[in-house]
């Protein structure tokens, strides 16, 4: 990525200040700039191309096993606290009072 980045700033800075240089002729009526200006975007895809390799080599997989270690520990929780709902629900239980019967 810095060498990109000098790259580009390399041809801004030849594009401001070597206008010469830019307009000669390299070939035919295709000059430096062109060329120059061409092989900008021709870097910027293959830096593209080359992380998006990377990406699904190094990044997707670790990615994948913390979104699965994430969903694990979400079902973890999930299910202490469905233990946590069902205890306090027993403690918290009273028998109703009978009514239909009378203490004489």
């Amino acid at each position: 990525m810095a060498s990109f980045l000098g790259w580009y700033f390399l041809y801004i800075s030849l594009s401001a200040f070597a206008r010469d240089f830019m307009a000669y002729p390299a070939i035919g009526n295709i000059n430096v700039a062109l060329l120059l200006g061409v092989l900008q975007f021709v870097s910027t895809f293959v830096l593209a191309w080359r992380y998006t390799r990377y990406a699904r080599r190094m990044l997707d997989p670790l990615s994948a096993q913390l979104r699965d270690e994430a969903e694990l520990r979400q079902a973890e929780q999930e299910r202490a606290q469905q233990a946590l709902a069902e205890r306090r629900r027993i403690e918290n239980w009273t028998p109703s009072p009978r009514h239909g019967r009378r203490r004489r």
